[in-house]
């Protein structure tokens, strides 16, 4: 029988991957704060072999190397419950990682890269980043569902906080999924459940496209309906994955302005 006992940063690496889903090995490095990858490196090795959690990895011809991507594996399940209080009801999702389209998986690791860049961002300015998952946010019943990608918290040091939902849309989504996910966030405003629920004003929405176009059609409808709905209280902006990275938003508008 093995008794094998995680460490402290074996536990870290199982949180991580139980938040954001899929993480690169440099992803996890970061997280982790590990000058080099040699010691983030030995706790995966280990993590793998006890059958903790799965990794992809490719070879891909003219690209080079590129780091694996790994994901909790159904023997976490039981640590995740025991250490953290995690529901099992939560957890079952776990089962079906492996089997994840290659989609979900850059879904997850490009959130996981946006969320990353926020913190660098954030730590420039002096500020506190608070971010949640989608796994984070499953615990609050006053979110929108389908939930966002994340929500996330900016404080400044006066005690300033700008609160922002982030929804990212995968590339082919299509274009009825797109009004219907506005018609959901226009409900969802209306019943006034996330200022009831939280006592704060409600976020703004940040949509990161997957390409110019996509971009584009998402802007001229929320322009068009944008005032038949509720958001005359509420700020979106609208950028390409590139774009976010850079702080190339665009704010929508009514179209009369």
């Amino acid at each position: 029988m093995d008794t094998y006992s995680l460490t402290d940063i074996q536990l870290t690496i199982l949180i991580f991957l139980y938040r954001f889903r899929f993480l690169t090995s440099t992803q996890l490095q970061k997280l982790l704060n590990h000058k080099t990858p040699r010691l983030t490196n030995y706790h995966l090795k280990i993590l793998t072999e006890k059958n903790y959690i799965s990794k992809h990895y490719t070879r891909t011809l003219g690209l080079g190397n590129q780091p694996a991507v790994y994901y909790l594996s159904a023997r976490s399940i039981n640590v995740l419950h025991e250490k953290n209080d995690i529901p099992p009801s939560r957890l079952k999702k776990i089962y079906k990682e492996k089997t994840r389209s290659k989609q979900f998986i850059d879904h997850a690791v490009f959130m996981a890269e946006y969320f990353l860049f926020l913190l660098g961002d954030t730590l420039k300015t002096n500020r506190t980043l608070h971010f949640f998952t989608k796994a984070d946010l499953q615990i609050h019943p006053y979110i929108i569902h389908p939930l966002p990608d994340a929500n996330f918290a900016r404080v400044d040091q006066k005690k300033n906080t700008k609160r922002y939902f982030v929804e990212v849309i995968d590339e082919g989504a299509p274009r009825f999924a797109l009004r219907k996910r506005i018609d959901q966030y226009n409900d969802y405003i209306e019943n006034g459940t996330f200022e009831e629920a939280t006592n704060h004003p409600f976020p703004t929405i940040l949509f990161i496209c997957p390409t110019v176009g996509i971009m584009i059609y998402l802007k001229k409808h929320l322009e068009r309906v944008y005032e038949e709905m509720s958001f005359d209280n509420v700020s979106i902006y609208l950028a390409t994955r590139e774009g976010a990275f850079a702080g190339r938003w665009e704010k929508i508008d009514t179209e009369e302005e």
